[in-house]
């Protein structure tokens, strides 16, 4: 007898049928690009890291920040977000777009994570166009006032 079957006769005879949910979805790969410094910076795509926006992003960081961007079929078995702060130690976490925070993190988003303050900042096609997510997006950085 089917598994389905089984479960049609208990319902008909008034019985309660417990069925086991399949796990959800696993936490969200990263693909993590080159870099040496202490930042790591995650975006939504590789076009946007790849961006001149993300380029003059990394100078005026000054420090060889890492890009990633998310790998939703987790194919190339990159980190976490966790798990890349743990292994390179960065110390500063910034993610571009509170959508990306929240596939990242859920609706808590943590201040700090392992050795790196988290920091969201506006999307990278915002910041594109709008003066002030900028001037948010330095503020948010330490970079000085309007």
């Amino acid at each position: 007898m089917t598994e389905a079957r089984r479960r049609a006769y208990l319902e008909a005879m008034g019985y309660d049928v417990w069925v086991a949910r399949p796990p959800g979805p696993g936490p969200l790969r990263l693909v993590l690009g080159p870099g040496a410094g202490g930042d790591l910076l995650v975006c939504a795509s590789p076009d946007e890291s790849g961006s001149k926006l993300a380029a003059d992003i990394a100078r005026a960081l000054g420090d060889d920040p890492a890009w990633a961007w998310p790998d939703p079929d987790g194919a190339n078995g990159g980190p976490t977000v966790e798990e890349a702060v743990a292994d390179r130690l960065f110390t500063q976490l910034v993610v571009f777009g509170g959508e990306l925070a929240r596939a990242l993190f859920g609706h808590d988003v943590p201040d700090v994570l392992g050795s790196a303050a988290v920091r969201v900042a506006p999307a990278l096609d915002e910041l594109a166009v709008r003066g002030a997510a900028k001037r948010a997006f330095w503020r948010l950085l330490g970079g000085g006032a309007d």
